[in-house]
């Protein structure tokens, strides 16, 4: 979801693909039990997860995993 510059969204996996490929998380909002994490740039990150979503985003593993165990942290603290 793209609101003003920022994208959003609340899928914990496409937003652990955005934060491996270098995007800057700027936000986690809770909403009842969905968190929705926000992103700047709203166009790189439409065309990462359109990339991701398709099976043609090419991602370091390890940095994948490393961010989805934080956005993992950041849901429970």
């Amino acid at each position: 979801m793209e609101i003003g510059n920022t994208y959003s969204t609340r899928d914990i996996a496409e937003a652990s693909a955005l934060l491996a490929r270098g995007q800057k998380l700027i936000a986690v909002n809770k909403v009842d039990s969905v968190c929705y994490f926000n992103f700047k740039d709203a166009q790189v990150c439409k065309q990462t997860s359109n990339e991701y979503f398709f099976g043609e985003l090419l991602v370091n593993a390890r940095l994948f995993h490393e961010s989805f165990i934080r956005l993992k942290n950041k849901i429970f603290q």
